[in-house]
């Protein structure tokens, strides 16, 4: 398939030289629980209580030049881009920064996060919880913000795997399917960057990144939990202190579940205890970020989606579901599409590069990305420390690598198309991202500069 042209790269340089002061940085958190009885996702049901509270929590950074960045983390599952723009744009509005990336832990034991006042919502709780949610967030910004104090900065990482590979082929249909995959690839690792105050020589805040899916809590259970995460950064607190903002980002983890799946809470509690005793390793092997250079920069393009049917197989699908009521309406959503010559939208994507120097690099990108990408930035990258977030600012689904993409209908559930039903068939891009989207994706992340090799 021919490429899409990649439509726009903005480029923000925040620092032209060397500021004259350090980097200053200062944490904040609140409690974002959700009230008994809001409904769970995913799988969908109603809480009836909390195993562990959820919360928003925010690190921010600063260099003597006063640029900024904002670096919010969330323990719900997912939030779309009219969410996170609108939050965006509040953060600026009410803060003046102008830079901010909205991470989410993607707990399946959590809620999502929808646009202020959206429309989309089971109750009128949901809506007052949503909005509430919104309130703490640029609050919790707030308070980082003028909490800042100067601070040296360390990076590490540390061996860590909390699950593994989820993608196995059936060697008699040749189809992909969902269980344990031991050799497959995965994030063998946990990102830090810490904080230390001068004043103090204490750590104020620790951020940290692994690649998995938070789906240990069984999907049975109707408590409230932020998954592994959530103990990760109860284990970290209790090495270093509970005034220690401990901040977690998800990694590629498109194709990487937790392990054991859906099993029990303190299953999910003990894998989360062993991430944050590796976090103190990282921590205790981390080296000094020399530099005080703070720098941000950007890129945009959109990955095209799967091309329709044709009209013949659309033709023996709608035959073959006639009495499907749901499916037809899929099937006429798409017929609608071609009748009027259109395709299936594209899917937005934004990426970040956060930089000091060459010492370290926060990349962050929207969706569910396949670990091969994070692996991939990790390679080729030229910096001593590298960190990398998806599912921030934005999301619409699964993007898998071109090999899987290239199954087709044999794909699985995170990239699989028609005439298979599953996965993002259901959604209004009728399918997943076309094929040629990787190539895509590697040039936009070039294109922030990184020198990435090609």
């Amino acid at each position: 398939m021919k490429r899409l042209i990649l439509l726009m790269v903005s480029f923000v340089v925040l620092s032209a030289g060397q500021g004259l002061g350090g980097i200053m940085a200062g944490a904040a958190q609140r409690d974002i629980t959700p009230p008994v009885g809001l409904e769970i996702q995913h799988y969908f049901r109603q809480s009836v209580g909390v195993h562990d509270a959820l919360f928003a929590r925010c690190l921010y950074l600063k260099d003597g030049e006063q640029n900024a960045v904002a670096i919010v983390s969330l323990d719900l599952i997912m939030g779309g881009f009219d969410a996170c723009d609108y939050v965006r744009e509040q953060i600026l509005k009410k803060t003046g920064i102008k830079h901010s990336l909205i991470a989410f832990s993607h707990s399946h034991s959590s809620a999502a996060l929808g646009a202020h006042n959206h429309t989309k919502v089971k109750n009128d709780t949901d809506s007052k919880w949503n909005n509430r949610t919104i309130e703490m967030i640029i609050e919790v910004v707030k308070e980082a913000q003028q909490r800042a104090e100067p601070v040296k900065l360390r990076a590490g990482r540390a061996n860590a795997q909390v699950g593994f590979n989820r993608r196995l082929v059936n060697p008699k249909t040749g189809s992909v399917y969902m269980g344990v995959n031991r050799k497959g690839p995965v994030v063998p690792w946990v990102n830090v960057l810490v904080a230390d105050s001068i004043n103090s020589s204490k750590p104020i805040a620790v951020l940290f990144e692994h690649a998995a899916h938070p789906v240990i809590v069984p999907h049975t259970s109707k408590l409230t939990s932020a998954d592994f995460p959530g103990a990760a950064v109860e284990r970290i607190q209790a090495e270093l202190g509970k005034e220690v903002i401990a901040l977690f980002g998800q990694g590629c983890a498109g194709n990487i579940n937790g392990f054991p799946l859906r099993s029990t809470h303190e299953k999910a509690d003990h894998a989360g205890h062993n991430l944050g005793d590796a976090v103190i390793k990282a921590i205790a092997s981390s080296e000094p970020v020399e530099t005080k250079r703070l720098s941000i920069k950007q890129a945009h393009s959109e990955i095209p989606s799967r091309a329709l049917p044709s009209r013949e197989q659309w033709k023996k699908m709608s035959e073959a579901n006639a009495e499907d009521a749901g499916r037809m309406r899929q099937l006429n959503r798409m017929k609608w599409l071609m009748d009027q010559g259109k395709q299936p939208p594209a899917r937005r994507f934004d990426v970040y590069a956060v930089m000091l120097g060459n010492d370290w690099c926060l990349t962050t990108m929207p969706h569910e990305m396949f670990c091969q990408y994070e692996l991939w930035i990790d390679k080729n990258a030229p910096f001593k420390h590298t960190m990398t977030f998806a599912f921030t600012n934005g999301y619409e689904g699964y993007i898998a690598n071109d090999a899987a993409l290239k199954m087709g209908a044999n794909g699985g559930y995170e990239a699989a198309s028609l005439p298979n039903w599953g996965g993002q068939v259901w959604t209004r891009h009728f399918g997943p991202p076309a094929v040629g989207c990787e190539q895509i994706i590697k040039d936009t992340l070039r294109s922030l500069g990184l020198r990435i090799k090609f």
